[in-house]
């Protein structure tokens, strides 16, 4: 019987060393916490079918105006490994020339950790030290920029903080150029996209980010360096931008993609393995394209109203919009009302003059607004008519009657369903394959 007692102890201890040993399996999950637009998945009583359903500790998903569609915890300082890189490029972008030529110095050559290979005294363009930062994400490109462009890393940091103060960015502060941990050094999910979203309006940087792969010639040395990010070296739609990972901040993705004209972000921050931050970051931005549309509101041809002219007792002119209107909107925020603001128009109206505002929204959320213009003349009234028209109102303000034609609104809500379908829990298998098996090259 001991015999038997002490087998069945080492098998235990024997399994606990495996399971200890053993990677940490990534578990996605959806929280009540989590924001699906402005309000919780507790609050919608949302599924894990219907939400996105990842790993990261902290995340956020937004269009190219910065509007969120879903987030977690999107405010929280978190260290930000290599994302830092964003903010490097931007600082050296808009303080350096392409063309600039700068030396590699023996600090710059020995920052270790991920590397371009430069080695000291290398002369490399700013163009070739910003592929190196952000396709290979190396350190050492990091360091030489910020050497060439501020004199000093020390300097080049104080630029990338005071840029982040001139974007909004609360929750950032840096403390180096390439994102290796270090106290005072952190950003937030919301402050990544706002600065991911500015950093894309830069069309050098939007080109870079974007390449899978790049041969750079430093020193005489020529070496073809791999993209990092393994959601743009797989999916078509992705079109950058940044990794990161260290100890500290786990691993990190910020990323962009364009489907049918529709432009997003994704970040996420603190997921548990490799291949994890890729395969999160597609889940929100599909489930982003499926449930955040384009919905046309408005054509130009279209007659949405008949707006009174208050210079006569029962005159209106037809009113619309001078372009055809198209806005996004966020499939689980219901349909989209419209309603009016006028001006007053005793004078009567040109063809083509605003009458007032349109405005469609989904509850309190303004889907977007148009001026509404005339569509058609209606003149100055004769003098004769006038006098007419305010014995009419004197006499009216005695009955009740306002004397003046109503607004007929020709338009109704535009009704929004949901999208169909498992867009949350569920990953295409051989997408989520291929994802991993390319994160696999680049560790």
């Amino acid at each position: 019987m001991k015999r038997l007692w002490s087998c069945l102890l080492s098998a235990v201890v024997a399994f606990s060393l495996v399971v200890a040993c053993a990677p940490a399996a990534a578990l996605a999950d959806i929280r009540g916490t989590d924001y699906v637009g402005s309000t919780t998945v507790t609050d919608r009583r949302l599924t894990v079918t219907e939400a996105p359903t990842i790993d990261a500790a902290y995340g956020v998903l937004v269009d190219a105006d910065g509007n969120v569609l879903w987030s977690r915890e999107a405010d929280h300082q978190s260290a930000m490994a290599s994302i830092t890189k964003i903010m490097t490029a931007v600082v050296a972008l808009e303080n350096a020339q392409l063309d600039d030529v700068f030396t590699v110095s023996a600090a710059a050559a020995s920052v270790g950790e991920s590397s371009a290979g430069l080695a000291q005294g290398d002369k490399a363009t700013v163009y070739q030290l910003l592929c190196g930062l952000l396709i290979h994400s190396g350190n050492d490109a990091g360091v030489v920029l910020a050497e060439g462009v501020a004199g000093s890393v020390e300097s080049f940091v104080q630029m990338m903080n005071d840029k982040a103060q001139e974007l909004g960015l609360r929750n950032t502060h840096y403390t180096n150029p390439h994102g290796l941990d270090a106290a005072g050094h952190y950003s937030s999910a919301a402050d990544i996209a706002v600065l991911s979203r500015y950093a894309m309006k830069d069309k050098t940087f939007r080109k870079i980010v974007n390449k899978k792969k790049i041969t750079l010639d430093y020193g005489g040395r020529k070496s073809t360096f791999r993209s990092t990010n393994s959601l743009l070296n797989t999916w078509d739609p992705c079109i950058g931008v940044k990794t990161g990972y260290t100890g500290k901040a786990g691993y990190c993705l910020s990323s962009a993609a364009k489907k049918d004209g529709m432009e997003l972000y994704a970040v996420v921050l603190g997921c548990a393995d490799e291949g994890q931050r890729f395969t999160d970051c597609y889940r929100l931005l599909n489930w982003g394209f499926d449930h955040y549309r384009s919905f046309k509101l408005a054509s130009a041809d279209e007659v949405l109203a008949q707006v009174p002219v208050s210079g006569y007792l029962n005159r209106t002119v037809d009113a619309g919009v001078a372009e055809d209107v198209s806005a996004p909107a966020l499939d689980y925020d219901g349909d989209i009302s419209i309603d009016i603001a006028l001006i007053d128009l005793p004078d009567g109206a040109e063809e083509g003059a605003r009458v007032g505002t349109i405005t469609w929204r989904q509850g309190e959320i303004a889907v977007a607004s148009a001026p509404l213009v005339a569509k058609e003349r209606v003149g100055r009234p004769w003098a004769l008519s006038s006098v007419w028209t305010s014995v009419c109102r004197l006499v009216g303000w005695f009955t009740g009657d306002d004397c003046v034609a109503d607004t007929v609104l020709n338009v109704e809500a535009i009704e929004v369903s949901r999208a169909g379908g498992e867009h949350g829990e569920v990953i295409d298998e051989n997408m989520e394959e291929t994802i991993r098996k390319d994160a696999a090259r680049n560790v």
